[in-house]
């Protein structure tokens, strides 16, 4: 009984050892530390009275451990069942080595214990350093549905029961390892399908953005290209104006003098106003390729609805933490949103700025209130935001609105790295 429990014991600290290698949270190492230590106490116990049934409880166990809130932490669940499956092969695939060495092995002595467990933590080492090597973990972390986390649930459960039936059924050994490569085969195609299935959404998508971006940054380099003729001809128009009022000085004509200053004063409003310089102001800082496009394509729409509008983006901006797709999807709507209900006011303003503070990138959509009377209400258009999906899908991300006489303000806030315990 000893040297059994003995490899219990020591095959789940291998066990958490190894989680803790390959999960990257943001627990202080002293919370880790504690947190480990009673989970591997709780993981011996539920072995020791469910046997290996009792892994479903274990995994509930580090899940509400490390991640007590109520929203999914898909890469945790993934990480937690790699973990399992990585456990599983570092028992099994050396199975061979150890019964051709020990063809006839005394499992109750303290020997073949610990000959068995330095097995399981060398395979599960080396696993470590295959999934730094190949960088797994931003794969895991990319992986922000269920699907990934159902399939690799699946593979566990599969492989369990298969080794259940080999100790069961020896006797139809011959069946049970056919279906089972069947059932390897079938798991096999539906990763297949899946993952070409995903590129192929994928790719349509990103020609859809691209697309767009090419259309968006067209009008942008229009929009330049027009200003600049427009520089070459004020250059040319402002020499003038400037000659002729030196005529007027001369004359020490003080009326045409004022009259003078007040054309030059009126031409040059009207030439800087219809500039793109404050309309595009800050854009040079937003270097995420398609942040950019859609920030061009709003410019744009907002100020052909003639609303003024302000953009501010003081920093640069190249990467953001979650996906950019989810990203541009909620801003394109909130500052549709906005100008829709900004478009019918005779003075309407939108502020659009993007602000870096600490670990926090913030998105500030904020339009001007129309006075009329109307059913309609801009909190009822948040909707189509799909705000509680992508608060599930991202703990990092935070939503805010509010109202009061004169503006309506919708804040998106990103946190680039969790605070730590």
């Amino acid at each position: 009984m000893g040297p059994h429990l003995l490899r219990i014991f020591l095959a789940w600290i291998i066990f958490y050892y190894i989680f803790n290698l390959i999960y990257h949270s943001d627990l202080s190492p002293k919370y880790r530390i504690g947190i480990y230590s009673f989970l591997t106490v709780i993981s011996v116990v539920i072995n020791i009275l469910l046997a290996g049934y009792g892994f479903i409880f274990i995994a509930l166990a580090i899940y509400f451990c490390l991640w007590p809130k109520r929203s999914n932490n898909y890469y945790l669940i993934n990480i937690i069942l790699l973990n399992f499956l990585v456990k599983f092969f570092a028992i099994i695939i050396p199975s061979p080595v150890l019964m051709h060495f020990y063809p006839h092995p005394n499992t109750t002595t303290y020997e073949m214990n610990l000959i068995i467990v330095l097995v399981e933590f060398i395979f599960s080492v080396a696993f470590v350093y295959f999934y730094n090597f190949f960088k797994l973990n931003n794969f895991f972390q990319s992986r922000r549905t269920a699907m990934t986390s159902i399939l690799l649930a699946y593979i566990y459960i599969i492989f369990y029961m298969f080794l259940l039936f080999m100790q069961h059924f020896q006797a139809y050994e011959p069946l049970i390892i056919g279906i089972f490569f069947l059932i390897l085969l079938q798991c096999l195609f539906i990763i297949i399908i899946f993952s070409v299935t995903r590129r192929r959404q994928k790719k349509v998508f990103q020609d859809q953005f691209s697309e767009e971006q090419v259309k968006n940054l067209k009008l942008y380099t229009d929009q330049l290209e027009h200003d600049q003729l427009k520089l070459r001809h004020f250059k040319h128009d402002y020499k003038n104006l400037l000659f002729s009022l030196k005529t007027v000085a001369d004359d020490k004509d003080y009326q045409a003098m004022i009259s003078a200053l007040d054309k030059l004063e009126n031409y040059f409003d009207d030439y800087l106003n219809n500039l793109s310089m404050d309309l595009y102001k800050d854009l040079n800082n937003v270097k995420n390729p398609y942040l950019k496009s859609l920030f061009i394509s709003k410019l744009n729409k907002i100020n052909h609805y003639h609303i003024r509008s302000f953009f501010n983006c003081s920093e640069k901006l190249d990467s953001v933490p979650i996906n950019i797709f989810d990203l541009v999807k909620l801003l394109n709507q909130a500052i549709d949103n906005a100008i829709l209900f900004t478009k019918r006011q005779e003075a309407g303003k939108i502020q659009l700025a993007i602000t870096k503070e600490d670990r926090q990138l913030a998105f500030l959509i904020n339009n001007t209130v129309a006075n009329l009377p109307t059913t309609e209400r801009e909190q009822d258009y948040l909707d189509l935001l799909n705000i509680k999906n992508l608060k599930k899908k991202y703990p990092n991300l935070f939503i805010q609105y509010s109202k009061n006489d004169k503006w309506f303000r919708f804040h998106i806030t990103l946190i680039t790295q969790g605070d730590k315990k």
